[in-house]
């Protein structure tokens, strides 16, 4: 079921009927009403707090490099050589290898206007990197690459006077050279993460020349990520992105649901209903992740589900066994903690409307009794 917003405090009462004698449904802790049910779309959202922290890039699965009207990215790595696998007075060339998984266009729509787009690749040891102004330290050469292709690896050749005989550590980077798409490429917590081929001769078993190619790792890799100045709206919205750790704690009251006695509210359904902005927000179409997926959690109790949001509504939102845990545990009033649950993966985020009022939780319940 969609549930669309904004909601209107609906307070429906269905009573259910029948000739015959009505069955109460019970389990060992207790007996439902079948007499009672009730479905309420309730304004009792009483605070809505903004909490933002960056994602820890390094061992994270995806790196991103792009440029679009809400971020700008890039990437550097570090690779570690040992003098006991590799002569580099040996070695012809070496490749820098990076693996792309997917590209967003900047409006969110499911094609790419261009199969191509440019990229620049950095010689970044000891360079200061100002992701803002553009500065992402010596730079060794752009290539057009096929970002409507997925999955592929590109390959840059770097200079040859660039790692030298002694060194130990090469600091590189991946930077946009062009506007208007947001590049996912494999990250540090990948076993495809950034990688140097290096190539070098031998003669082979008869004598005759063969190409050997050893290659190595990235050690150690950096995010470079900042927003565009001006284009969120943090005074009318809050936001919850999957490029960082964005959360929101939501406070709910529950003194509609207290009960006396030895009857209690039975939650039979609930959905929490953040007031979302579908022209404020960015959702890009999805790959690896059907809907913008996001965790609910309690944060006294550690109940937790996850709910997914489309351009068209909800896909799924239930949060019941949350509400009913809380009004088990006899409180009335509940925080909730509001995060992407697949940080990283897709570089849309959501508005959420910092009105209280407007958010909503969805309830569907019935009274039980103990016997």
């Amino acid at each position: 079921m969609k549930i669309r917003i904004p909601f209107a405090v609906i307070i429906t009462a269905l009573f259910l009927w029948s000739c015959d004698e009505p069955i109460a449904y019970d389990n060992s802790s207790f007996i439902y009403n079948p007499f009672s049910i009730t479905e309420d779309t309730l304004n009792n959202v009483t605070a809505i707090e903004a909490g933002t922290a960056d994602i820890e890039w390094g061992s994270h699965f995806r790196a991103w490099v792009g440029e679009t009207q809400y971020y700008k990215s890039g990437f550097t790595v570090e690779f570690i050589l040992s003098d006991t696998l590799l002569n580099i007075s040996a070695v012809d060339s070496v490749q820098f290898q990076v693996n792309h998984v997917v590209t967003y266009p900047d409006n969110g729509a499911d094609s790419l206007a261009s199969n191509y787009s440019s990229f620049g690749f950095y010689e970044t040891m000891d360079q200061l990197i100002d992701i803002e102004n553009s500065a992402y330290g010596i730079i060794l050469g752009t290539d057009s690459m096929n970002i409507a292709g997925g999955n592929n690896s590109w390959k840059y050749n770097l200079p040859a006077d660039l790692i030298a005989e002694g060194d130990t550590i090469v600091s590189l980077g991946l930077f946009p050279q062009a506007t208007d798409y947001f590049s996912a490429f494999y990250g540090g917590g990948s076993v495809s993460r950034p990688l140097l081929n290096f190539f070098f001769h031998e003669p082979d078993s008869a004598g005759n020349d063969s190409v050997t190619v050893l290659p190595v790792l990235a050690d150690t890799l950096f995010m470079h990520f900042a927003e565009k100045s001006g284009t969120f709206d943090r005074g009318q919205y809050e936001y919850v992105s999957q490029l960082k750790s964005d959360s929101l704690i939501i406070t709910l009251n529950l003194q509609g649901f207290t009960v006396t006695g030895d009857t209690i509210q039975h939650i039979v359904a609930s959905s929490l209903l953040p007031a979302i902005d579908n022209f404020a927000s960015s959702l890009h179409m999805p790959d690896s992740v059907f809907r913008f997926s996001m965790l609910v959690e309690d944060i006294v109790s550690g109940v937790s589900s996850t709910i997914e949001y489309g351009g068209d509504g909800y896909n799924s939102n239930q949060i019941n066994n949350i509400i009913q845990s809380a009004i088990d545990d006899e409180r009335d009033e509940i925080e909730v903690l509001l995060r992407p649950a697949t940080a990283g993966y897709n570089p849309g985020f959501i508005a959420i409307s910092k009105d209280a009022s407007a958010s909503a939780l969805y309830v569907k319940s019935s009274l039980a009794v103990r016997p």
